[in-house]
């Protein structure tokens, strides 16, 4: 099918538009921007340069996508915003692109992500992800397959929130939130697995049975965080309890404690004091 690109838009003969795209009043797309088939473009829409979109994109008006990144350190080289399939982004959303020459913001497949909503330079937005109204993802923010973040939710850069875990709102994420489970308050806690986005993934009752008991092995036997995660993975070899340890195990910032620990430190400060009591380590 033919391209429909209003009289309005201004687009520029570099960019590469496929078939059946179309294009509303009052849009901008610049110098080498790649526009998949089948994606909508409304109103006021301005896609910058470097940026790439696959096939069946909705963009609704007044979102911006590859804009320079919000960082003091951009120098102005080339950088990207690659977005794949499917996803939709409503009103006014954003994403910029990477901040050191050449690299990338990434976001999947099958995103919906809502009014408002900020993605920053250099995140990376897995598949099937929803983002709700007013959230803001800072630089290098990494989002797990499935997962579910409510409204106004605020991530601190290098943050990650694994997948299919659920994020309520107004919810600062300072701290890395595991797979699969249900996060809140103002200092991100864990409150258990994410049960209704487990049973939504086609979780049996058992894989779930089973991350609860990943999941009061890790937060409330009391053990240090090592010792957790070697019980963890040598009781319940299931995939699930395998992604669990590994994500924790590669977390940089530790991840969040649990909302009934008596503590506000985390895991990881945990495992501190426990091999230094006497250490002082801060959040």
């Amino acid at each position: 099918m033919a391209i429909e690109i209003s009289s309005t838009s201004i687009i520029s003969p570099q960019a590469k538009i496929a078939d059946n795209v179309s294009v509303g009043p009052f849009c901008v797309i610049e110098d080498d921007v790649e526009i998949g088939a089948g994606t909508r473009l409304d109103s006021h829409v301005v896609i910058k340069r470097y940026t790439t979109l696959g096939e069946d994109n909705h963009l609704y008006p007044g979102v911006v996508l590859g804009n320079d990144p919000e960082d003091r350190n951009f120098t102005g080289e080339r950088s990207y915003l690659k977005i794949g399939r499917r996803n939709v982004f409503r009103e006014n959303s954003s994403a910029s692109r990477g901040t050191p020459p050449e690299s990338a913001t990434v976001i999947g497949d099958d995103n919906y992500i809502m009014i408002g909503t900020h993605i920053a330079h250099n995140c990376r937005i897995g598949n099937n992800i929803v983002v709700c109204n007013n959230c803001s993802l800072a630089g290098y923010v990494e989002v797990g397959d499935g997962a579910f973040l409510s409204a106004g939710v605020l991530v601190h850069q290098f943050s990650k929130i694994g997948r299919l875990a659920m994020i309520s709102g107004n919810t600062r994420v300072n701290l890395d939130v595991p797979p699969f489970v249900l996060a809140s308050d103002y200092s991100v806690t864990a409150h258990g697995l994410n049960l209704v986005g487990l049973r939504r993934a086609g979780f049996s009752k058992d894989a779930i049975l089973q991350l609860k008991q990943a999941y009061q092995i890790l937060y409330r036997s009391r053990l240090p965080l090592e010792e957790a995660l070697d019980r963890i993975a040598k009781e319940i070899p299931t995939p699930e309890a395998r992604h669990l340890v590994e994500f924790i195990r590669h977390s940089k910032r530790g991840i969040c404690r649990d909302s009934r620990a008596g503590s506000r430190r985390t895991l990881a400060a945990e495992q501190a004091a426990a091999d230094d009591p006497e250490a002082d380590v801060q959040e």
